[in-house]
């Protein structure tokens, strides 16, 4: 038991520092007008070429107004930095130690701030919200992460509401029904686990837990087995 608690730290300690080497050399190499997409950039749970494209459009001054001079090659640079990661089709990922790390420094940057957290939400639920129409299934589950991660940060509450509720129907109904919903069970314990820390901040742990459960049950995890099953329950 020991040995296993200690490696998890060890290897977190690893990770982090992998993750601030990468954004070291980032910052190094491009400077404060990059970083300033950056930072924006942590904001969305996952960046598309447009997506990132509309941010840096819509976001070239600060809070006071003053041009942050941000270069449209910036755009590209994130995508293709050591940050980012593809995971689908023209669909992007930034680190996750890294993104935890920008949005913070988003909120204490003086020239951002929580007003611009807001303007963030307000702008990604614009984007999303005829995606959320979309024939398209994988294009529906986009925007409704997208859409989710937005309130989570200036509506916590509500948004923890839609994902229990959204939990609660997936794991409804028979055990071959809940076996099916396998897959999204996983994709939304995983989006949690990406708000943990704003759904934390606003009293929401126990979803987070209860996310957590459900990911290990899924994947067989027998102590956390009872937990999915009892809160469900």
């Amino acid at each position: 038991m020991n040995k296993s608690v200690s490696i998890q730290p060890s290897r977190l300690r690893r990770k982090a520092a992998i993750a601030q080497k990468k954004f070291s050399l980032f910052q190094s190499r491009y400077g404060a007008a990059h970083l300033a997409l950056l930072y924006q950039a942590a904001f969305p749970v996952a960046l598309t070429p447009d997506l990132l494209y509309r941010l840096w459009a819509n976001f070239q001054r600060d809070i006071q107004g003053n041009f942050l001079y941000i270069p449209w090659i910036a755009v590209s640079d994130i995508l293709l930095s050591e940050l980012c990661q593809e995971v689908g089709d023209a669909l992007y990922e930034i680190d996750e130690t890294v993104r935890d790390q920008l949005l913070l420094q988003l909120q204490a940057d003086q020239r951002f701030g929580q007003r611009r957290v807001q303007e963030l939400s307000d702008f990604l639920l614009d984007y999303v919200q005829d995606q959320l129409q979309s024939n398209d299934l994988d294009v529906q589950d986009f925007a409704r992460a997208q859409r989710w991660t937005a309130l989570a940060h200036t509506q916590p509450g509500y948004a923890g509401r839609e994902l229990a509720l959204n939990f609660q129907s997936l794991m409804s109904g028979s055990a071959e029904t809940v076996h099916q919903n396998k897959i999204e069970l996983v994709r939304m314990a995983a989006l949690v686990a990406t708000l943990a820390t704003p759904l934390s901040a606003a009293g929401l742990s126990s979803l987070v837990e209860y996310a957590r459960g459900v990911s290990g049950w899924v994947r067989g995890d027998r102590t956390s087995n009872s937990t999915a099953n009892s809160t469900s329950n």
